[in-house]
């Protein structure tokens, strides 16, 4: 482990206009405290990094992480910063330079930091946490980091996990951190910063600050544990430190929600609030249900003020109201409508994750959507009303239908259903119950129109902490079901089915309920490329990764004695055989979820028996063991009145005025593409208030047109927009009201009214000037840049010719050729440094918006020296409009 340097990287070498989605790495999103780096970080206290193992898009869109973040940066003393996990051709690019991964904000090395924090959400992502803990340059496990104090900066950062995989069970993935926290981390994340910079004040060294974090409620400490004479079960090696962790809870924080604002598409591109924490169904194969109580209701006008002033604070479109059961939150009607009022003319909608069929009626269906209607999605989980009674679901037939009738009421012609297939006690009847279950829907709903449904099929994996958690699963007998099942849809129309890899599903059964030798398996199927996302690239080449490093470890087949076997071996156990049965010990048993063993236990005798506990949050306490001064009660918030519905609007259409804008995109804005361009104004439009125009249809969108797209990586200097308004402004005063709401780097410098019904912008458009520069690419087998008079010889070739002749193939991959010499009005070199030379060229662009590409001209520069280039830089000076709109 060598220093950790505190100076950024080389950020502008890393990251360039050759690195695909290059706006993941900018660390400039709306809601980013403005900063002097090098100020901040003498000044921090206690330095976090909060490391995404996903790429950008998916990290970003992560309430959870932008919360954290958030309530981090406003504790006094402590600094946090982010980082994902990079695209292949950046982790490339750091590796052969020797260069740590870095955080996007600051764009100091990951090494440099005192704490780096991964979210664990998934069993298989830990994998992600490997590469990216080499890619940081850090040693993978915790024993191989050493016992320097944290100020030295030969100390490796401490790295810790959270998340609900984290929380289920941490002991597969022990070795990889220095503690991890369970539960919710908005209350504990702090108290962590408290006692690091303490630790880092003292001199402490590692292992002393980690004996002092394991005091620290919530927090577990691997190191501190060691096997039981069980040989399954974690005890303390030290006095003092707790037998059991008890996870934490903590009260949402709804207005952390509008943190940041990406400026490139997420997977989740909007704004999104949490109504309710935890869920009390009590659905015997859900973990999240079980390590999420108790519920936690959010007062209902906290919500309509964290939405309201969200979506004036962020500009999206669209939102959404989180919770594992948004239907159970019965303020919900109430919020929805009054949030439908407020944002009546504002061109919002509304969405919902996958909710209850029985709870789902006309005022919920009444608030999704918007201006534009989103899906619905419903989970029955199960084909048959007796399996669902096994699993708890605490749905009938009857309320299955009438929710789907009230949907097609509502205008819905499709709906997403969730199945699971391979549950406890899932017989052939029940498989082939999906089937059945989807045709008479669709026959029941005749009356109303065409049903379709797209089907999710997934294969049930046993979790800790469930009733399920002492259950078996087959990979064959799956197999066998998805056939079954795919067998009886097949004669069935209107039925779109996704069935989950049976592969996949099996690594996540076997890393889940595992224990501390699954380490050398995850460390040895990463080194083999069993990355998350290689599952969805070569899940054939992952599998076998996976399995090879699990026969090298020994632990092919059923390696563990806590499994009862199939449903059958549990029937056939008498009470007494089956309590002893699961009073064995558990590689989790140390972690404390607040749901007594021994009630999951009781819960699974009464599956066997088809038995359906009431929802705690609604009826009876169920005596789970959960509800206490440790992790608190229930807080339901009672039904308010719904208000009266007012009448929808659509936005705004009426085109009054309109202004065309000169404006330059500078600096990092060069690495936003034209789409994340278009999205980033439309943004700043609604933030602004301005009275913008929106066209018609099913999706309105504003008015609002750019002269011609720019090339990712370009800079520009004079480009041209038009947007449309609803009423007459000043033109000055609108740039004013604009310009604060676009980021650095995208400057508007002038602005004039034009005719509202005139040509288009596109019509208006007849050239534009470029300057880029090139190179010979490093490494090539030539090795002596050519001097300027060779350039000036090609440009006077290439200006002699008659034609320009460029191959490529159209939409439909036909080739093609084209003569593009035609477009070209000027051209000249001019030398720059020893090797780069600066080409600028003039062009004409069509009515069709065609023109001479700067890539073209690097290929032909190419040919006429026999040489392979590289754009060092590319720049846009103007663009000519015909109306002596030079920029």
């Amino acid at each position: 482990m060598t220093v950790a340097p505190a100076q950024p990287v080389d950020f502008e070498s890393l990251v360039d206009r050759t690195i695909a989605k290059p706006g993941r790495y900018l660390g400039n999103e709306l809601g980013v405290q403005p900063r002097d780096w090098d100020q901040a970080w003498a000044a921090g206290g206690v330095r976090w990094a909060l490391t995404y193992p996903e790429v950008y898009e998916v990290g970003s869109s992560n309430t959870g992480h932008v919360i954290l973040y958030s309530i981090l940066n406003s504790v006094p003393g402590q600094l946090c910063d982010r980082s994902y996990l990079p695209g292949p051709d950046l982790a490339e690019r750091l590796r052969s330079r020797g260069e740590a991964l870095f955080a996007v904000e600051s764009r100091r090395p990951l090494p440099a930091f005192d704490i780096l924090g991964f979210s664990l959400s998934y069993e298989l992502g830990a994998t992600n946490i490997l590469a990216m803990l080499e890619l940081a340059q850090v040693p993978l496990r915790a024993a191989d980091r050493g016992d320097l104090p944290l100020a030295d900066p030969a100390a490796p950062p401490l790295i810790f996990a959270g998340g609900p995989t984290a929380t289920s069970n941490p002991e597969p993935f022990a070795a990889f951190f220095d503690f991890v926290v369970l539960g919710d981390g908005e209350e504990v994340l702090p108290e962590i910063g408290l006692v690091v910079a303490e630790a880092k004040a003292a001199g402490l060294s590692r292992r002393q600050l980690l004996i002092d974090l394991a005091q620290v409620p919530g927090v577990y400490v691997p190191a501190l544990y060691g096997p039981a004479a069980d040989g399954v079960t974690q005890v303390p090696l030290l006095p003092g430190v707790p037998a059991r962790v008890l996870r934490r809870t903590a009260t949402p924080m709804p207005h952390y929600a509008m943190g940041l604002v990406p400026h490139i598409e997420t997977v989740h591109d909007r704004l999104t609030v949490e109504i309710r924490r935890g869920c009390t169904r009590g659905c015997r194969f859900c973990q999240p249900g079980m390590l999420t109580r108790p519920a936690r209701d959010v007062e209902p006008e906290a919500v309509i003020e964290a939405i309201e002033t969200g979506m004036e604070r962020t500009g999206y479109s669209d939102f959404s109201l989180l919770s594992l059961s948004c239907s159970d939150y019965l303020a919900l009607p109430a919020v929805g409508v009054e949030l439908r009022n407020r944002l009546a003319d504002k061109n919002v909608s509304l969405t919902l994750p996958s909710q209850r069929v029985d709870r789902f009626d006309e005022n919920i269906a009444h608030i999704l959507g918007g201006t534009r209607k989103a899906g619905l999605t419903f989970a029955p989980e199960a084909g048959t009303q007796r399996l669902r009674d096994i699993v708890n679901k605490g749905l009938t037939d009857a309320e299955l239908l009438r929710g789907i009738r009230t949907a097609m009421e509502s205008g819905y012609r499709k709906v997403k259903l969730y199945f699971m297939i391979g549950l406890p006690g899932e017989t052939d009847a029940d498989v082939i119950g999906i089937a059945d279950t989807c045709r008479s829907l669709q026959q029941q709903c005749r009356d109303l129109g065409r049903l379709e449904l797209n089907l999710t099929i997934s294969n049930f994996t046993p979790k800790p902490h469930t009733p399920f958690q002492w259950h078996s699963v087959s990979t064959a007998e799956f197999q066998r079901r998805q056939q079954l099942l795919r067998d009886e849809l097949r004669r069935m129309r209107g039925i779109k089915t996704n069935y989950t890899d049976i592969r996949l599903s099996a690594m996540e059964d076997f890393v889940g309920r595992g224990d501390r030798r699954l380490a050398p398996v995850i460390e040895a199927a990463w080194r083999a490329g069993a990355g998350l996302d290689a599952w969805f690239e070569a899940a054939d080449r992952t599998y076998e990764a996976w399995t090879s490093a699990i026969e090298a470890a020994g632990l092919g087949g059923r390696y563990r004695d806590l499994e009862m076997g199939e449903w059958s071996a549990a029937e056939g156990m008498d009470p007494d055989d089956l309590a002893a049965f699961c009073s064995q010990p558990l590689p989790w048993d140390h972690i404390d979820s607040g749901v007594e063993k021994t009630w999951l236990a009781e819960d699974l005798r009464q599956a066997l028996a088809a038995a359906v506990v009431p929802d705690c949050s609604f009826e009876g306490c169920s005596s789970c063991g959960v509800c206490g001064p440790e992790l608190g009660h229930n807080v339901v918030v009672p039904p308010p009145p719904i208000p009266e519905q007012r009448p929808q609007r659509a936005p705004a259409s009426e085109r009054v005025a309109r202004l065309r804008f000169r404006f330059s995109k500078t600096g990092s804005m060069a690495l936003l593409s034209h789409l994340d361009l278009v999205r980033l104004m439309e943004r700043a439009l609604r933030r602004s208030a301005l009275p913008v125009s929106f066209t018609g249809g099913f999706h309105p969108l504003p008015r609002v047109q750019f002269a011609l797209a720019l090339p990712l990586g370009a800079e520009a200097d004079g480009e041209w927009m038009d947007i449309e308004f609803t009423r007459e402004l000043d033109a000055v005063e609108v740039l004013q009201l604009l310009q604060p709401q676009l980021p650095e780097g995208f400057a508007l410098l002038q602005v004039e009214p034009v005719e509202v019904f005139g040509a288009s912008l596109s019509q208006e458009l007849v050239g534009a000037r470029w300057q880029l520069q090139l190179r010979p690419i490093a490494g090539a087998p030539e090795t002596v840049a050519p001097p300027l008079a060779a350039w000036q010889a090609a440009t006077a070739d290439l200006l002699a010719s008659d034609t320009w002749t460029w191959h490529d193939t159209d939409k439909k991959g036909r080739p093609r050729q084209r003569d593009c010499r035609p477009f070209l009005e000027s051209l000249a070199v001019s030398s720059v440094a020893a090797d780069v030379v600066m080409v600028r060229y003039g062009a004409v662009v069509d009515p069709a918006g065609r023109s001479l590409r700067p890539e073209q001209l690097q290929h032909w520069f190419s040919q006429a020296l026999d040489l392979q280039l590289e754009i060092v830089s590319l720049r846009r000076e103007s663009l000519q409009l015909r109306q002596g709109g030079n920029a």
